[in-house]
Order: C-alpha cells, then sequence, then structure tokens
C-alpha cells in the first residue's frame, strides 16, 4: 500500500460511513409522501419560521418549507428531529415511527432574548 493510499479514506469512521448511507436513503425515499415506501414512515413538518433547517438525528435534512407539503419519507424507527434558525430557540421532538406510519411536527419556535 503506497502512503496516498493510506492518506486516502473517505470515511474514516463506521459512524462517517452510516451518516452517508443515512443521508442516500433519506434522499431515495424522499419526495410525495402519497405511497410509503416499505419500512418508511412519513414526516411532515409545520414551523413558524418555513427559512428553519430540519435536523434529523443530527443529519441536516432541508428546510421546514421543503417539509411542510406532503412531508417526507423517512427510515421507520426512532429518531430526534429537531428544527434549528439563527435568533431562534430550536425545538426538538423525539419520535418512534412504525412502518407506514404518519405524523406531523409542529415547531414553533420563540425568538431568543437580547
Amino acid at each position: 500500500m503506497t502512503r496516498l493510499d493510506r492518506s486516502f479514506r473517505p470515511f474514516r469512521s463506521l459512524r462517517a460511513l452510516i451518516a452517508v448511507a443515512f443521508l442516500l436513503g433519506a434522499t431515495a425515499l424522499g419526495g410525495c409522501a402519497h405511497t410509503l415506501s416499505s419500512g418508511a414512515a412519513g414526516v411532515r413538518v409545520e414551523c413558524n419560521v418555513p427559512e428553519a433547517s430540519v435536523w434529523i438525528d443530527d443529519l441536516l435534512a432541508g428546510s421546514a418549507k421543503e417539509w411542510k407539503s406532503e412531508g417526507h419519507q423517512i427510515r421507520a424507527g426512532f429518531h430526534r428531529i429537531e428544527i434549528r434558525h439563527p435568533g431562534y430557540f430550536s425545538f426538538f421532538q423525539e419520535v418512534e415511527l412504525p412502518a407506514g406510519s404518519r405524523t406531523v411536527v409542529n415547531a414553533r419556535l420563540r425568538e431568543l432574548l437580547d
């Protein structure tokens, strides 16, 4: 093995590899949630700050505006959903999503005090 081979390791940890796999899976499952794929659950986000970012299991998943209409499909199971925006307190909710279920996350962000 050459020095270049040893230094090029795009996935230095199992956690990084799992994170990439989750993102690819979420992208493949994303879109309209009219019919749910096997092993998936539908999630929709209602938020008073449409520009807020949606994080699922500490991975950026898009903006609240993108997750409002029709929602998205994600892998069924336990998830931590967080809504963040600078200048607002973050909102988070932990959910257990059975396969085939649909849920709405209602996030009301409150402005930070000066």
